[in-house]
């Protein structure tokens, strides 16, 4: 399979836009779980602050595949007062465990994410923003924060059809940890 960068012109735009649709595609592929919305923890509750987003994540889960397993990467950088550089990579592990050596590919710029407004309460904390693809297209995000650090990404329309603290947190019990990242 060609890689982006060998694709020329027009045809890279297509396949960038449908690379960033199968990622989103992919982490939000809910499907229950009985994790608490904070994850359990009784921590302290995350920052507001769209400067804890900042930073190199990893996906907690695994994606195991013949001898290979995989996890996703996701760096984000923040380049004004409310807004994040996005990006996401592949690290590939020799075995089927995640465990060992890596070898990132990546990561890639998927686009920014300009945020509205952001909340946090009793172990979690909501950011509410724009996603706008390198392409330009634009998506409704919600980035969240639980405690312990782990950052979980959802989708949303514009204007938010989960406008509030406790409809994120819903949404959280539908999305199995495993498609979250950590540090």
């Amino acid at each position: 399979m060609p890689t982006l960068s060998t694709l020329h012109g027009l045809a890279r735009r297509p396949a960038t836009a449908l690379t960033v649709v199968a990622a989103l595609a992919l982490g939000a592929c809910g499907g229950g779980g009985d994790d608490a919305p904070d994850g359990g923890s009784g921590g302290p509750t995350p920052s507001a602050s769209i400067e804890a987003l900042a930073g190199d994540w990893v996906q907690k889960g695994c994606v195991k595949t013949g001898g290979q397993s995989f996890k996703k990467m996701l760096r984000a950088r923040v380049t004004g007062a409310n807004t994040l550089y996005y990006a996401e990579g592949v690290l590939s592990f020799g075995g089927n465990g995640c465990e060992g050596a890596s070898v990132l590919a990546g990561p890639s710029r998927l686009g920014t994410v300009s945020f509205d407004r952001s909340e946090a309460n009793g172990g979690l904390a909501a950011h509410w923003g724009v996603f706008r693809t390198v392409t330009g297209t634009r998506f409704g995000a919600i980035w969240t924060l639980r405690s312990p650090p782990l950052l979980c990404l959802l989708g949303d329309e514009i204007p938010s059809i989960q406008p509030s603290l406790s409809a994120v947190s819903a949404s959280l019990g539908t999305v199995p940890t495993d498609n979250c990242f950590v540090r």
